[in-house]
């Protein structure tokens, strides 16, 4: 893959020297890997198949599968030396199951806390306080726009991904004054191939009832969505100018009004309304 040099502006190069990002391979992560190689930032890139990361003299791929407990600690022990001091850490790995509750396997509800909650978590401890102890960082957690506005049947995506984000804001509150920068990252639907990647129940496929309903709107809905490209530029600007904070980035209606209009409603009244936009009368 061919990675241009950016020339716009202020470059990233000049505020970070190392990066660790994860799910770096496809969609956000890879859009955001191509971005810090491109400004001249040495990247640890991870991915449960490094052979689809993109060739670059700057970038060392390693393999990781978060969905593994021991991953964190064999990532630390094995692939990185002590003397790596990351000034961006961003963790963006994650992995989609439309189920049914009832009918959801128990492996799963494991792996999907190990991959968006647990494992990011266990990475950012590792790193935080030697981001302290230097008094420069910025963490990125990529959470979702699921955590305040919960997918039907992926109610394990939907409980990592608002783990993730209340977990970040604690952080927030312990890193307040220090220069050790926490972002909540949190992108609404993307096009992307995120979708053909979801794991899903098999009685979906009849495309009957509400399952099969509900997985046509996401279809529909990530069909009109933006380009990850957006994405990736609105995370450049934060990391130009980082601060505290959580951040949603998509479309308009998903981003900006839902997230508005939805502020003045009782979560019941917005229940009601996230099941009719997905196809639940």
């Amino acid at each position: 893959m061919l990675i241009k040099k950016t020339t716009n502006g202020s470059n990233l190069g000049s505020l970070y020297r190392r990066a660790l990002i994860t799910g770096a391979s496809s969609g956000l992560g890879l859009g955001v890997t191509n971005l810090l190689l491109s400004e001249g930032i040495e990247v640890w890139a991870t991915s449960r198949n490094p052979a689809k990361l993109p060739h670059h003299e700057k970038l060392h791929p390693i393999a990781l599968d978060l969905s593994m407990k021991d991953s964190v600690e064999k990532l630390f022990s094995e692939e990185l030396s002590d003397d790596i001091e990351f000034d961006l850490l961003i963790n963006n790995a994650g992995s989609g199951v439309f189920y049914s509750f009832e009918s959801f396997p128990e492996e799963e509800i494991g792996d999907q806390a190990e991959v968006m909650m647990l494992g990011p978590i266990r990475i950012c401890q590792r790193l935080y306080g030697g981001m302290k102890a230097r008094d420069r960082g910025v963490i990125v957690n990529v959470s979702s726009l699921a955590a305040k506005f919960p997918l039907p049947f992926m109610s394990m995506y939907n409980a990592a991904k608002s783990g993730l984000s209340g977990f970040s804001a604690s952080l927030m509150l312990e890193a307040w004054r220090s220069k050790v920068i926490v972002i909540d990252f949190q992108p609404a639907d993307l096009r992307t191939d995120f979708n053909n990647q979801i794991r899903k129940e098999e009685r979906m496929f009849k495309g009957q009832g509400e399952l099969g309903r509900s997985w046509r709107k996401l279809e529909s809905h990530t069909l009109r969505s933006p380009h990850v490209d957006k994405a990736v530029r609105m995370l450049r600007n934060l990391l130009l100018n980082p601060r505290h904070g959580r951040f949603t980035t998509g479309g308009f209606t998903q981003a900006l009004l839902a997230p508005f209009i939805t502020r003045f409603l009782s979560w019941r009244f917005r229940i009601h309304l996230i099941r009719n936009y997905y196809g639940l009368k």
